[in-house]
């Protein structure tokens, strides 16, 4: 049990149980999880820079008050001289990146797919594994050939996540690019890490604790990345605006500065220095899953196939390069080939004619020859080398005549040494030695031949190997094989299947072949008990080469708790290293992740099929661009889904309509969604909504208008009209503005002008609204007038427009129907941005200030229901009714359903006319 195994606290030597130590594990992990749940709770109420800005100061506050009790490390700190100097300056190094990190990230969630940003922003630790080598020299190995490729398909499917993604977050039109923060996030972080690591260990010489020196190097980054976001701000001209924080949002932001950037860091790296489990460390690899998951089931974020796969891919190569030697044998190499043969397979054609099929049969027949006799060889070489190292360490150990066994002790350890040795210059330095020593301490002559003639006999088996033209003939074949069978598979599942297995198989037998070829200590893990046979009989603790150990492969062979290594190349002496057994968790976590990996893999064309129809759809308010997952039909009875977009008419019409098409016939379910998901869902080719309550018409793209005209999208027979343009609230009178050329004038515009720019501010609406698209390219357009525009959440917007509007004159983009309206009676100043020709919406002969807004459905809900069918075409709604629906929500604060239910007792028989004509 954990509560039972305790291990050695490397600062203070106290014991501290293992379960401690994962319980502060998990709750680092559960913090990083948690940062886009928090950042979702906070939602429209601050923007990325605000919820950074209030979290960094929380965290840099509360770093300053626990320096206070850390008082004595800070001297100790203080008088750390050149060491502390070069911590800071790490740490300043590792806070430039930090920042990058948070501001990316928080940037990329606010502006992008929720679990798009997630997956690629944790793609982190894959570049801190390339840059931790070349800058924190002694905390990571270089990377392999194969370790390259795994690097090198991670980021090209985080960049399939980022390419399918740009865009469709702030229209169709590619102009919104924020899915790149979450790239530029990840490079922050992956570059933090290894900066942050020197600091460590500089401050850790004064503090004399890991988590303390830790902490200081932390809290040093965060006051640096808080300094270099105000400035970067300051210097752009953002306004930071905290008009909609209210007590919840603050207590998130202190989770997030407290939990986020001081307890999850400090007590990771703690967990992690003092039990070095492959399983714990492993951990923060699955934060971006738990976020993800998070995401979908408590705020019904979508999660796209390709996010899925992307996810699975990336988690897969993090755990295989956290793994490094581990993975460096036939089963786990098979692995990853096989999840790169299935990405592969994606790609490639399939059921290609001609000579194909003729070809396959041809490779994979040579290839299967070619395999049978290069495996035999190759198995029968090993054994003859392990044969002829057992004659030699009899040899030796019969020559030996000391009590002491000191010099058969030397004998093993080079030879062990001389097996694991990369270095062709080396190995022979090492040979030669070992030949010289032979000569001087074996005395007898005719044991000396003995031991020389085995050595001899043992290192000629042991150096022959594969010739290059074995090897490549045995890759050409395999990978020709594969290559065939891929383009024979045929288009169905079981094909894929078939297709993969098959090069599982093959990849298998050549990374055997490799196995045996290099007598590898991973692929055989028995095979370092053979080669202690000589120090178990003279009494000797075992001895594990330098290369073996510095792999930390060694801790799951099973060995007892102390061996014996080299100390700083000097093989002449040793040392005792502690080896602690890992258990089996860690396999079982990889072996489950390449499955997950593979089947993800393999399902993705099934899963994308028949989804969305075109993605080319427009958000027109309000809400932020984003695919629908594919909501699946549940229940006996059948199911109609009426999307709710996320405005308080839309929400309220949903709750009438889900009234009105309801019969004991079907089932009826309201289904929040962003715009661009619920119509990407109603005009797909298997449609997962069927109504839609309030599109606004004109906001929508040529593709969908095709779709009207084929008759696979109905609408009702009467609309309403939804107005747009740019406002001006000035209750005082300040700003006698009665024509949107008068801000041509300098002393005008300064009226609406806080940042001093002496450029009139206008709120053009939030991200992702094709409203604010149009808006700020018309306000790009003007370069007569002193004029910008500002894009913030509406939350926001509505707290400033409460706090001012009493005070200053205020230019804004609004819409009709709205509350805001009746509350405070603006006027409108222009609607030229919705009315110009270089609209790029849809109808775009009639694409104006003036939109027809109606109740939408698809085709085939008259096979679900032919009576809801047919009474969607009899509902409508007065402009009048729809401002009393937003205001009852934005201003009455009741439930939509609250609403309808309302609306239906006061208008009985409009509603049952609908029903029974």
């Amino acid at each position: 049990m954990w509560g039972a195994e305790l291990v050695t606290d490397t600062g203070t030597g106290r014991q501290i149980p293992v379960t401690a130590i994962t319980v502060a594990a998990i709750t680092a992990v559960a913090f990083w999880s948690l940062k886009p749940i928090f950042i979702t709770e906070i939602g429209d109420r601050g923007d990325y820079a605000e919820v950074y800005i209030a979290s960094a100061s929380i965290s840099v506050v509360t770093s300053a008050v626990v320096s206070l009790f850390l008082w004595r490390k800070v001297v100790a700190l203080a008088r750390g001289g050149r060491r502390t100097l070069s911590g800071i300056l790490s740490a300043s190094a590792s806070g430039f990146f930090l920042a990058l990190w948070y501001y990316g990230f928080y940037r990329a969630l606010y502006g992008a797919d929720k679990a798009d940003a997630t997956v690629i922003a944790f793609t982190w630790p894959l570049i801190a594994v390339v840059v931790t080598p070349l800058i924190a020299r002694n905390a990571a190995a270089k990377l392999q050939g194969y370790q390259w490729l795994l690097v090198l398909a991670s980021f090209g499917g985080a960049v399939a996540i980022g390419v399918s993604g740009l865009g469709h977050n702030g229209g169709p039109t590619g102009e919104s690019g924020e899915i790149v923060w979450a790239f530029v996030a990840a490079i922050g972080s992956g570059l933090y890490l290894p900066f942050a690591i020197n600091a460590t260990n500089a401050f850790n010489h004064s503090v004399r604790s890991q988590p303390i020196a830790t902490f200081f190097a932390i809290s040093v980054a965060n006051v640096v990345a808080l300094a270099g976001v105000l400035l970067s701000l300051r210097l752009n001209h953002h306004t930071l605006r905290f008009y909609a924080f209210d007590r919840e949002v603050l207590v998130i932001c202190a989770l997030i500065g407290i939990g986020t950037y001081l307890v999850a860091e400090v007590t990771w790296t703690w967990a992690f220095r003092e039990y070095k489990s492959l399983t714990l460390s492993s951990l923060p690899y699955f934060s971006p899953a738990v976020s993800v998951v998070l995401l979908h089931v408590l705020f019904n974020e979508p999660v796209r196939p390709i996010a899925a796969l992307g996810l699975v891919i990336i988690l897969f190569s993090n755990l295989t390069l956290h793994a490094r030697q581990r993975s460096a044998n036939a089963v786990s190499l098979t692995l990853i080939a096989s999840v790169y043969v299935a990405l592969g397979s994606q790609l490639l054609p399939d059921s290609i004619e001609g000579p194909t099929a003729e070809m396959a049969a041809a490779m994979t027949g040579v290839f299967a020859i070619l395999a049978g006799f290069i495996l035999s060889r190759v198995a029968g070489r090993r054994t003859e080398e392990l044969d002829a190292r057992t004659r030699l360490v009899r040899a030796m150990m019969a020559a030996d005549t000391s009590d002491d066994h000191e010099e058969p002790d030397w004998f093993l350890r080079n030879l062990l040494e001389l097996e694991f040795e990369r270095s062709a210059d080396v190995r022979e330095d090492r040979a030669l030695a070992i030949v010289d020593r032979v000569r001087t301490a074996v005395a007898s002559p005719d044991a000396r031949r003995e031991v020389l003639d085995a050595f001899a006999e043992w290192r000629a088996i042991h150096m022959d190997r594969l010739s290059v033209g074995e090897w490549a003939a045995l890759w050409i074949t395999g990978l020709g094989s594969i290559l065939t069978v891929l383009l024979l598979r045929g288009p169905s599942f079981l094909g894929n299947v078939g297709a993969v297995a098959f090069a599982a198989g093959a990849f298998l037998v050549m990374f055997t072949i490799y196995d045996y070829d290099r007598n590898n200590i991973h692929g055989f893990k028995n095979q370092l008990w053979r080669l202690e046979q000589g120090f178990r009989e003279i009494g000797k603790p075992y001895y594990v080469p330098t290369e073996v150990l510095s792999s930390g492969d060694v801790n799951s062979l099973r060995l007892p708790g102390t061996v014996r290594t080299s100390v700083d190349g000097d093989y002449d002496a040793t040392r005792e290293v502690e080896v602690t057994p890992t258990a089996r968790t860690f396999t079982v976590f990889y072996l489950s992740t390449a499955a997950l990996a593979i089947v993800a893999v393999m399902l993705l064309p099934f899963a994308s099929a028949g989804g969305y129809g075109d993605r080319n759809v427009f958000a027109p308010r309000p809400g932020s661009s984003a695919e629908s997952e594919l909501f699946v039909r549940d229940g006996s009875l059948p199911t109609i889904t009426i999307a709710d977009p996320g405005w308080p008419a839309a929400s309220v019409i949903a709750q009438i309509l889900r009234h009105v098409v309801e019969t004991p016939q079907v089932r009826v379910k309201v289904q929040s969604m962003d715009q661009v998901g619920a119509v990407a869902a109603l005009t797909g080719n298997k449609p997962s909504v069927q109504i839609h309550p309030d599109l606004w018409l004109q906001n929508q793209s040529d593709s969908f208008r095709s779709q009207i005209d084929t008759g696979k999208i109905m609408l009702n027979n009467s609309s309403y009209r939804g107005g747009q343009g740019i406002y001006i609230l000035d209750k005082k009178g300040q700003a006698p503005l009665t024509s949107v050329t008068d801000l041509a004038d300098k002393a005008t515009a300064s009226r609406f002008d806080t940042d001093g720019d002496g450029k009139a501010e206008i709120w053009a609406g939030p991200r992702g609204w094709e409203s604010t698209k149009l808006l700020d390219k018309w306000i790009g357009a003007q370069k007569d007038l002193r004029i910008e525009g500002e894009s913030y959440s509406e939350t926001i917007f509505r707290a400033y427009l409460k706090r001012e509007a009493g005070k200053r004159p205020l230019l804004f983009y609004a819409y009709e129907p709205d509350w805001l309206h009746e509350q405070y009676s603006p006027r409108l100043l222009t609607a030229d941005p919705f009315k110009r020709t270089g609209c790029t919406t849809g109808y775009q002969d009639e694409c104006g200030a003036d939109v027809d807004v109606h109740v939408a459905w698809t085709r085939t809900l008259q096979k679900i229901s032919p009576i809801a069918f047919a009474r969607l075409s009899r509902v409508h709604f007065g402009i009048d009714e729809v401002n009393e629906f937003v205001y009852a929500v934005d201003r009455r604060k009741k439930t939509p359903d609250e609403v309808a239910r309302d609306w239906i007792a006061t208008h009985r028989s409009e509603f049952q006319e609908w029903q029974h004509p």
